[in-house]
């Protein structure tokens, strides 16, 4: 007895847990008779849809007014129930009590009586709300996963275990256009591998094709790394392939093209740079930034004496003379910290065998990139040869500028004791032309006094001009800047002229404006450059001629001095002879005109001392014109005065 009251509590304990099943996956049970009226309802039903059983008692399904949305669905659910066919699965969505939207998935059976009557469905009925709610969230997850994928800069695409095509996104379509009709879900990988070979590069045989197509299978079954595809219209594609866990393969595309092209392009560089660096006749070496030698041409051992292996064990201070080591470091470590610059300097190395040369080293930075280590290109030229002979000549030029000091000295000693018996000579012929002591027995005694006053007065003008020359060049002379009013100093130096002038029967005018701003110059040195100008004039032109003063200032804010005459003027080609020390024209010689050949050389010398210029111009038979222009940073305006 008792053994079987054990066993009926264990059956009760077992039918408990049926009676849990409904509930747990939240079913419940309905019946209907031949008229197709709800006649059971399990407890199950008011929990799961929110509804009174007693309001559905009764009532066939299209009483109740089941939601009839998918009406396609709802026809054939009709055509089911009046053909006494069972149905599965017939799902509806409604909005329960609460607001909520519910799902449910009803199926059914016909139930017939031993005659074979209908008898009417019985069925069970399930709440699906969760299972929807999550499919809904998956597909749309889905959705966006999808619409991410197509602005993905990258082609993606996925084949299934199969190899049919499952997802192809946008970028995978534009890479590969030539066969976008084909990449669409179900295509098959081989179909697409095939329908893009005709846009590959290189051509390729029947043959050649079958034996790409195997290499590409066996990629595809076992990928490793990337592969690299080249198009007939110049693109390259990169391709990834990733194998799945359930036998699905991953692509994954990318435009190379841009990538492709510079890195060939460096490598065009690169070999170019080789090419002319092992090939310059010119030393060439790379170092870093400690200057031990990472890269070094024929040249540069040629020119330092050691071979490639030994220098790839020294640095640049090794091969440098020690009393130039330092400037060069100094200047390699300027050009690393702004990685940038170049120098260009003779530095003395000492070569394998213990000789000095000397080369002229350029420096610069070699572009390595962003946080590489900074490299250093130099390039040699030997000028060991050039630079002896520069030192030759500094020395011939050191003494021939002392041999120019020495006989600089020597004229103006020469000049100051010429000067002293000299002016004996003028001032006794001047008493003897003055007869001062009595008149001459014979008249030709003072035509030899005026010849040897004339012949002292022209030797004391050269010795004048000589030594003038000699001071210049000595450089004696220093400027002694005053603020100069231009028209009061040139109609000063007219007045020495006056008597000249008139005795010549020559009209000589200052056409200097009065408001033109004053020049900053050396006083003495701006008069002697008016005193040679206005007695050249006044000697190359005859009787009954004009020389004129006058100044302007030109747009450029330069003040300019020019002397004008309507004198016997100068061929064009023989200017620049006149201008050189001793030079004179043809006309002087054939007007028997006296003059040193000096004076516009000293001109030339004192206008420099002022940083301006001088400038000629004449006409043959109808006078010349000397423009003597001083900067335009030697201008003072009259407020600043």
């Amino acid at each position: 007895m008792e053994r079987l009251r054990k066993r009926i509590a264990d059956l009760e304990a077992e039918l408990e847990k049926f009676r849990e099943v409904p509930r747990l996956a939240r079913l419940w049970r309905w019946e209907t008779d031949a008229d197709l009226r709800f006649t059971l309802l399990s407890d199950e039903f008011a929990a799961e849809t929110g509804l009174d059983p007693d309001d559905v008692l009764g009532k066939t399904r299209a009483e109740v007014g089941m939601p009839r949305t998918n009406q396609e669905a709802w026809q054939r659910h009709l055509d089911d129930l009046a053909n006494r066919r069972p149905f599965n699965d017939y799902r509806y969505s409604y909005l329960a009590a609460n607001g909520q939207v519910r799902t449910v998935s009803v199926s059914g059976f016909p139930i017939y009586a031993a005659d074979g009557s209908f008898l009417g469905y019985h069925g069970t009925c399930q709440n699906i709300t969760d299972q929807v709610r999550e499919v809904d969230i998956a597909n749309d997850a889905a959705r966006k996963l999808v619409q991410a994928l197509d602005l993905s800069s990258d082609g993606v695409v996925l084949f299934d275990a199969d190899d049919r095509l499952v997802l192809c996104n946008r970028r995978h379509r534009e890479l590969f256009f030539g066969i976008a009709s084909l990449l669409t879900p179900g295509s098959h990988y081989l179909d697409c591998l095939r329908e893009n070979i005709p846009n590959l590069l290189p051509e390729r045989t029947p043959e050649q094709v079958e034996e790409w197509i195997a290499y590409r299978i066996a990629y595809h079954r076992n990928p490793k790394g990337t592969l690299t595809l080249h198009h007939r219209d110049g693109r390259v594609i990169e391709l990834r392939e990733e194998r799945l866990a359930d036998g699905a393969t991953l692509i994954i595309g990318h435009d190379a093209t841009e990538r492709t092209h510079r890195a060939a392009a460096e490598a065009r560089k690169e070999a170019l740079f080789r090419q002319l660096f092992e090939r310059s006749p010119m030393g060439m070496a790379v170092i870093d930034l400690t200057g031990r030698y990472l890269r070094v041409n024929d040249a540069y051992c040629r020119f330092v004496g050691y071979d490639r292996d030994e220098l790839r064990h020294m640095s640049v201070r090794d091969v440098t003379h020690p009393d130039d080591a330092e400037q060069m470091a100094q200047r390699f470590a300027s050009q690393a910290q702004a990685r940038s610059g170049e120098f260009q300097f003779e530095k003395r190395y000492i070569t394998k065998g213990g000789d000095i040369v000397v080369g002229l080293m350029t420096t610069a930075v070699l572009e390595t990139g962003a946080g590489a280590d900074v490299q250093i290109i130099s390039q040699v030229i030997d000028v060991t040869e050039r630079a002896a002979a520069e030192d030759e000549l500094r020395s011939a030029k050191e003494e021939a500028e002392i041999a120019n000091r020495a006989k600089s000295d020597f004229l103006a000693n020469m000049s100051h004791e010429l000067r002293t018996p000299l002016n004996a000579i003028i001032g006794f012929s001047e008493v003897m032309l003055g007869q001062y002591f009595g008149p001459f027995d014979n008249p030709r005694y003072r035509d030899y006094a005026e010849d040897i006053h004339a012949s002292g007065q022209h030797l004391l003008e050269f010795i004048d001009d000589l030594l003038d020359l000699a001071k210049i060049e000595a450089g004696r002379l220093t400027l002694i800047e005053t603020n100069l009013h231009v028209a009061s100093l040139v109609q000063g130096t007219i007045r020495l002229f006056a008597d000249r002038a008139e005795s010549a029967e020559i009209e000589l005018t200052n056409d200097v404006p009065p408001g033109l701003p004053h020049l900053m110059a050396d006083e003495r040195m701006t008069r002697q450059i008016l005193v040679n100008l206005i007695s050249n004039a006044i000697k190359f032109t005859p009787a009954g001629g004009q020389v004129s003063v006058s100044a302007v200032l030109t747009a450029t804010a330069a003040i300019q001095i020019l002397v004008s005459d309507t004198g016997v003027g100068i061929e064009p080609e023989e200017i620049p002879l006149i201008r050189q020390r001793f030079g004179r024209a043809s006309r002087a010689a054939k007007h028997k005109i006296q003059g040193t050949g000096l004076g516009l050389a000293i001109i030339d010398s004192l206008i420099g001392l002022h940083d301006g210029e001088m400038d000629i111009e004449s006409w043959p038979g109808r006078g010349t014109i000397v423009r003597v222009t001083f900067p335009a940073g030697r201008t003072v305006r009259a407020r600043n005065v």
